[in-house]
């Protein structure tokens, strides 16, 4: 194999599976100042991958035909992510439907079939922080319908994963002398970029022998035979999004001391995280009212501390609150899980003081603790922009002594609680804390209109009857608030209507989050 200045890449024909730390000893490290730029390159995509407003759209599952990014990519992948810019039929048109109701996407996007390539890829190629090439000129006539990033083991033994991007071309010959312009200038900024040409594909890596030996690797062990496609396949055949981690990888390619300097001792008690495995998948839906990023999480073990507790059948306080609120979150089994928490915090150092903080209000006690946030828990702001109010609602086996226990928790607060009262609740039996009267008593009575019974609520929401967790907030009474100094940016986001999450435990966690329009 042989490497020129500008990137040509000339190699045998061999079949033998390569060994790619054994070829990156023929290229410099990368410095920590380029290695931060190709990280923050992948992180970049990925946030491109999970927005779909300006007239973005993202990865496509199903595709046409022609190669995917993950026939390319090695197995030994520990994150993956990947674009298509020609989806399904449907899901083209959804997206295209959904773009066209924001004012600046509209402009951009004036027919079904508009091009989002350059919207997609303008900052990456071009532009200050990109690449230094012109998007017509120098990308427009090689560019295909698919990229994909991925992050790999270290491959040159500096501990720090690498960085790879899968590009689909349509003209070779064009795509290299773009890519020798990249090359050169980023010599010209005393950084360094390589890329070797796969099938359909360039792969751009910091140096040429990375990108050689993942177009290498990937041709003999590709992602798909690893067990990142029965995965995707989890998602459904509608997802025109796909982003992928292998849980155990990901946490081998942290330092450990900074993988255990986050924890804050919350992993304490907790299976090692060492032997932490399984896989993350997430995809992304559209559809002309709403855009959904839905995941699962797969043969996960390991740190099963946090998420252990019994779970009430759903969500159900949720759907119970006003109608008119801003937001509201609802949660079940969190009585049992913050007193694991509050156990494993206070057995030992207890550095964040948590024990001495809850003894001054009372509480000393896991049972307490149990009993206060009860089988569900939720927190509702109500009210007005200028004015808000917030709320509490429990739902428990326990409602007199949860009562005393927050009587006696007010009378004992050495801060100022904001007016805060507490009522009893039926059906389910609970209480509410909060500190309006008014939102108190809409939310204690039977009558007036509630948030289960609003159809925007339950188009974000579809599965809160199943949820474990659900949280909403309502975009268009929040907007006018946020927008109020900027007139242009609050054009641009008025049709944004509201934001939905679900998440439930079980043997395969799942989650969904899910952006309505007007």
């Amino acid at each position: 194999m042989s490497i020129n200045d500008v990137g040509q890449l000339s190699v045998p024909n061999n079949e033998g599976e390569p060994s790619i730390s054994d070829q990156m000893r023929e290229e410099a490290t990368l410095s920590p100042r380029d290695s931060r730029k190709w990280i923050g390159a992948a992180a970049a995509v990925a946030v491109i991958a999970g927005l779909a407003v300006g007239g973005v759209t993202l990865v496509n599952v199903l595709g046409g035909g022609g190669a995917q990014p993950e026939e390319v990519f090695p197995a030994n992948a520990i994150v993956f992510a990947k674009l298509d810019l020609s989806p399904s039929v449907g899901q083209k048109l959804a997206v295209y439907q959904f773009a066209r109701k924001f004012p600046t996407s509209r402009v951009k996007v004036t027919t079904e079939e508009s091009s989002i390539k350059e919207s997609t890829f303008g900052s990456i190629f071009t532009g200050d922080s990109g690449w230094g090439l012109d998007y017509k000129k120098d990308v427009e006539p090689w560019l295909g319908d698919r990229v994909g990033v991925g992050v790999f083991p270290d491959m040159d033994s500096d501990k720090k994963p690498e960085v790879g991007f899968a590009i689909a071309v349509t003209d070779q010959e064009a795509a290299k002398i773009a890519l020798d312009k990249v090359v050169s200038n980023a010599a010209k900024n005393k950084e360094k970029i390589g890329y070797a040409f796969a099938d359909g594909y360039v792969m751009v890596s910091d140096t040429t022998a990375k990108a050689a030996s993942l177009v290498r690797v990937g041709k003999v062990t590709p992602l798909t035979g690893s067990a990142y496609a029965a995965d995707v396949q989890k998602l459904g055949s509608e997802q025109i999004g796909v982003a992928w981690v292998d849980v155990a990888a990901s946490y081998k390619a942290v330092a450990q001391d900074q993988a255990s300097a986050d924890t804050l001792g919350l992993l304490e008690g907790a299976a090692d995280p060492k032997n932490m495995s399984g896989r993350l998948v997430v995809g992304l839906h559209a559809d002309p009212s709403f855009i959904e990023l839905s995941g699962k999480a797969i043969d996960i073990k390991g740190v099963n501390a946090l998420a252990k507790g019994d779970s009430a059948t759903g969500a159900g306080l949720i759907a119970s609150f006003p109608a008119d609120v801003f937001g509201a979150v609802s949660s079940t089994g969190l009585g049992k899980s913050v007193g694991t928490l509050y156990t494993s915090l206070t057995a030992s150092k207890d550095s964040m003081e948590i024990k001495p903080m809850l003894d001054a209000l009372g509480i000393d006690s896991a049972t307490q603790i149990e009993t206060l946030l009860g089988d569900e828990t939720g927190v509702v702001a109500g009210g007005t922009l200028d004015q808000p109010v917030f709320a509490v609602r429990t739902a428990t086996g326990e409602a007199d002594a949860a009562y005393a226990l927050v009587r006696r928790i007010l009378a004992l607060a050495e801060f100022d609680t904001g007016g805060a009262t507490v009522e009893k609740v039926q059906g389910p039996d609970g209480i509410v804390v909060g500190t309006g009267s008014g939102l108190i008593g809409a939310i204690t009575s039977q009558s007036g209109s509630k948030l289960g019974s609003t159809a925007t609520f339950t188009q974000v929401m579809p599965d809160v009857g199943q949820a474990d967790f659900a949280a909403y907030l309502s975009l268009a009474k929040l907007m006018p608030r946020l927008t109020g100094d900027n007139p242009s940016d609050a054009a641009s986001l008025e049709p944004l209507n509201a934001l939905g999450l679900t998440a439930t435990r079980g043997a395969e966690p799942a989650f969904r989050l899910r952006l309505s329009v007007r």
